[in-house]
């Protein structure tokens, strides 16, 4: 089933996410989608589309999101 992850955008000033869907594949480790919303040289994502990610629920802006936190290979 398709969830909202949020990745942050690099090289941006501040902080700053980008929701991008994305699949769970394992209890916790979901992959990145948004082919078709990804531009390189528009946004700098820190996990582009295909990466498989550790995720963690964090408090953005008031609302408790998932947020791409460690790229699979890294755990």
């Amino acid at each position: 089933m398709e969830k909202k992850v949020y990745v942050q955008l690099l090289n941006e000033g501040t902080k700053v996410y980008r929701p991008v869907p994305a699949v769970e594949i394992n209890d916790g480790i979901y992959e990145i989608k948004g082919f078709e919303i990804y531009n390189p040289d528009d946004e700098n994502w820190e996990f582009p589309p295909g990466s498989q990610v550790l995720v963690k629920e964090q408090n953005l802006d008031g609302e408790i999101v998932l947020v791409a936190i460690k790229e699979r290979s890294a755990i």
